[in-house]
């Protein structure tokens, strides 16, 4: 075993998201020395490329749960990256699904935020300027009163250890941040939907935050903090 390293496998292909993965994760194991790979890393491990299944969930649970669990069975049906998986004191496969419901659309664009702006029915993922384009379309004539919004996510995470990895720990974790839809993109940080999701508080978009004042109020940095303390109190009972 290495010690007190933890391996946690991110079950993403957004390299924006596996920052904040690897920034908050990093912050709350400092001590375990935890390593955060993507799932194209886990890939390349395996020696076998691997491919993200379809989010067919009716909810941001269902859909983390799907992306989680996908991952996990790659894992464990992948030798080489059971091996590798194995050499640490424990490994998580985490998954996250999130999005922006705006309360004037109905709750949308929400589970299909990242097919917002894409051909009905698609599975595939529209540019983040095409989805914020058909936002601000839809937004034009809603009054400032009637523009609230907010970001949602659901973290799943499964931690597997012991000499097999046959033990076996999952968590579900969630976490929003309020805010209004802006009439015009402003800020240069963040992805996504973050440059005309408005703080009203702060005065700013959350594309105007600095990265870390971002994972510390957002709807995902909440939902990570609190799926790796559960972890946290998992991964301490190794020791």
């Amino acid at each position: 075993m290495n010690g007190r390293r933890l391996l946690i496998i991110a079950a993403t292909g957004n390299a924006h998201k596996l920052e904040e993965f690897r920034s908050i994760f990093s912050g709350c194991f400092q001590e375990c020395a935890a390593e955060v790979i993507s799932q194209k890393q886990a890939g390349e491990i395996a020696g076998k490329v691997y491919i993200s299944p379809d989010e067919t969930g009716a909810s941001f649970a269902e859909n983390a749960f799907i992306k989680s669990s996908s991952l996990e069975r790659f894992m464990l049906e992948n030798a080489a990256l059971s091996e590798y998986a194995a050499s640490f004191r424990a490994v998580c496969v985490t998954a996250d699904d999130s999005g922006l419901c705006v309360d004037a659309l109905g709750g949308a664009p929400g589970i299909y935020s990242a097919r917002y702006a894409s051909a009905p029915g698609s599975d595939i993922d529209a540019s983040d300027d095409a989805n914020v384009d058909k936002l601000l379309s839809e937004m034009k004539n809603v009054p400032d009163a009637e523009r609230t919004a907010a970001f949602h996510c659901h973290i799943s995470a499964i931690m597997r250890f012991g000499d097999k990895l046959d033990s076996r720990v999952r968590v579900e974790t969630c976490g929003s941040l309020e805010g209004k839809i802006a009439y015009e993109r402003r800020g240069n940080g963040g992805f996504g939907y973050d440059p005309v999701m408005l703080l009203p508080g702060a005065g700013k978009t959350v594309a105007e935050l600095a990265a870390a004042e971002k994972n510390r109020i957002s709807h995902r940095g909440k939902a990570l903090r609190s799926a790796a303390g559960e972890l946290y109190g998992s991964f301490a009972k190794l020791s």
